[in-house]
């Protein structure tokens, strides 16, 4: 089972403090900004004898009129001694006061750990008073190299909120859990990927996030003639957005993979602007 880039923030992409800053979920979460763009690069440290791993990336995010956006991102990297990327394009509309779909596509290259193709179709909706409760249904397909393909089901529900007031001010908070089913090609190999995550902060000073996911994996190609098949993995990330002037800051990021042939370390920084 592979990601796309943009819609859930595997490798971390577009983090869930962007999450928060859409303002698609309650009336709480604060606006985005026209444009936001951001350049990141990361570092992967691999064990069992395998090579180490990188990757740079652009993404750029616009609000449009009536809450839509369009977010795009170009991808470059290194991973198990290959080269690869993706580009991808996402676009969300919202469809009536409570209700908001997003769509994306994405191409790549480089061997069996980039698809192809992806195509995603997503439909999130508000509950409650506040409509602070945001649940979510996805599908997709993608399509790999030697007719190799991913396609499942998205879940996921996300609530917004505010800490405690034990702080000197109070801060918006969103938390959301949520898990992906897979099927891989060939064979039918059923996979599941659930997930939780926690992002606090506010816009112009800081989010800080945190992810934990735990769960199964159908295909991942480690070298030219190895493959791991059918197995279990685990991750948890933390993403740091900080900001330096009203318009611009950094982002600093920290993963641990693992699975029970290898585990991964991986560091980034980046810069952001917005206006």
């Amino acid at each position: 089972m592979r990601v796309n880039p943009i819609s859930t923030g595997g490798g971390l992409a577009l983090t869930l403090a962007l999450t928060l800053a859409l303002g698609t979920g309650a009336v709480r979460a604060q606006a985005l900004p026209p444009v936001v763009w951001d350049v990141a690069a990361t570092h992967s440290q691999l064990t069992a004898g395998l090579p180490d791993g990188e990757s740079l990336s652009v993404r750029a995010s616009v609000a449009l009129p009536q809450g839509s956006s369009l977010n795009a991102e170009l991808m470059q990297e290194r991973k198990f001694g290959a080269k690869g990327g993706v580009v991808a394009l996402a676009y969300t509309a919202t469809l009536g006061p409570d209700w908001f779909a997003t769509g994306t596509l994405v191409g790549g290259n480089g061997g069996p750990n980039w698809a192809n193709a992806r195509a995603d179709a997503q439909v999130s909706t508000k509950w409650l008073e506040q409509r602070q409760l945001v649940t979510s249904a996805a599908l997709y397909r993608a399509e790999f190299d030697a007719g190799r393909s991913d396609s499942g089901l998205r879940l996921a529900a996300t609530w917004y909120t505010e800490l405690p007031a034990v702080l000197p001010t109070v801060l918006p908070a969103v938390l959301e859990a949520g898990t992906t089913f897979n099927v891989s090609q060939p064979g039918r190999v059923h996979s599941a990927m659930p997930y939780v995550s926690a992002t606090v902060g506010r816009a112009g000073q800081q989010y800080l996030s945190l992810r934990a996911t735990s769960g199964s994996e159908a295909y991942q190609a480690i070298g030219l003639q190895t493959q791991l098949v059918n197995f279990r993995s685990r991750s948890q990330s933390a993403t740091w957005r900080q900001w330096i002037g009203p318009q611009w800051g950094f982002t600093a990021q920290a993963e641990h993979y693992r699975n029970p042939t290898y585990q991964r370390k991986t560091l980034g920084v980046g810069l952001f602007a917005q206006w």
